[in-house]
């Protein structure tokens, strides 16, 4: 079991005695500048440009009706309170996402609280603000790997089957929140978004097939090295779903926190849906951050919160738009200016670490 260093330590100091695949290790090294890549590339990198241009022209396109200077004018004249209320509920879930984090890593053997993963999250959140491919979750994977001086592999293993239980409560919550909202009658307009729901669903269970049955089966077939990344990452996966019974609950907690964000979005604008909808649509558009094509969904969540609003629950797409550009002020771009913050800190504390070597 890896123990946590002392509290002067900071957030990069490596703990001797574990030697590292030194594949898995060169991975590690270049995980380790995704932060610093990110940044850099945000404004000049021509993918992560065609990444933000093309959903953003889907999104103009779909909007070329739009009453912008009305949907502009609902976004000034929000209730700045409430706005707050969105921000608090969103930001009360890092402590929950850490403390969630730090029990499924405990399951394979890391004696960890949240409070010492807080930061590594709102570092690995600000980078998938920043750059597409969920880069920021191989970016806190190898943070945790630096300090606490546990493998890669076993590390990336947890976020999957962290990422594996949100879909899971996902999947879940929309069912539901759909089922109360609109009965047993699924709209025709709004099949895609089951659809989504369904193959994410498949995408679940062939996951755990593969992981489970298939992967220590064809394992043999490689080199030893392979097989032990092969096994570690397993590991990882499979423990964490041993920490269900805590955090499972906490999953779902988060999640209806992120439709209370919703509700409160919505209320700043002036605007109701009933909390079967909000859950829906909370719920609907998150599916599509899972889409790694896009920093944090961009383009895609919006087309979906547009499109579930109007299509499924009748507001004008003004309005609809107000609540998308609102929530992804509050979910996405203040993440960017808070974490920012935050990367400006790790860097200055790297630069001491190299400064004393």
């Amino acid at each position: 079991m890896a123990a946590r260093p002392p509290p002067e330590q900071d957030l990069l100091t490596r703990t001797p005695g574990h030697v590292e695949d030194p594949s898995i290790e060169r991975l590690a090294e270049a995980a380790g500048h995704t932060d610093e890549l990110a940044v850099r590339r945000q404004l000049f990198g021509w993918r992560e440009a065609l990444s933000i241009l093309v959903p953003l022209v889907l999104l103009l396109v779909v909007a070329r009706n739009v009453d912008w200077g009305t949907a502009l004018a609902t976004i000034r004249d929000s209730n700045p309170l409430l706005v707050l209320g969105a921000l608090v509920v969103y930001y009360a879930t890092f402590p929950v996402r850490a403390r969630r984090w730090a029990r499924l890593l405990r399951e394979s053997g890391l004696q960890l609280r949240g409070r010492d993963l807080l930061e590594i999250l709102m570092l690995g959140w600000f980078v998938n603000c920043l750059a597409p491919a969920k880069l920021g979750d191989l970016y806190r994977s190898y943070l945790v790997k630096q300090r606490f001086n546990v493998s890669l592999s076993r590390t990336v293993g947890v976020v999957v089957a962290e990422r594996l239980l949100d879909l899971f409560v996902v999947f879940a919550l929309l069912l539901v929140g759909g089922y109360i909202a609109f009965g047993r009658m699924v709209l025709p307009d709004l099949r895609l978004v089951y659809l989504s729901a369904v193959f994410l669903a498949v995408f679940i269970v062939i996951a755990f097939v593969v992981v489970y049955y298939v992967a220590p089966r064809i394992g043999r077939f490689f080199p030893s090295e392979v097989r032990r990344i092969g096994r570690l990452f397993r590991e990882g996966v499979l423990h964490s779903f041993r920490a269900l019974p805590e955090a499972g609950p906490e999953t779902v907690l988060i999640w209806l926190a992120e439709a209370a964000r919703l509700a409160f979005v919505l209320a700043a604008l002036g605007l109701e849906l009933p909390i079967s909808g909000v859950i829906f649509v909370a719920v609907a558009s998150s599916l599509l951050t899972t889409v790694p094509l896009t920093p944090a969904g961009f383009g895609f969540v919006e087309l979906a919160i547009v499109y579930v609003l109007t299509t499924g629950f009748g507001l004008a797409t003004q309005d609809a738009i107000a609540v998308a550009v609102l929530d992804r002020l509050v979910s996405v771009f203040s993440v960017i200016v808070i974490g920012g913050i935050l990367y400006a800190r790790h860097r200055r504390q790297e630069a001491l670490l190299d400064s004393r070597r």
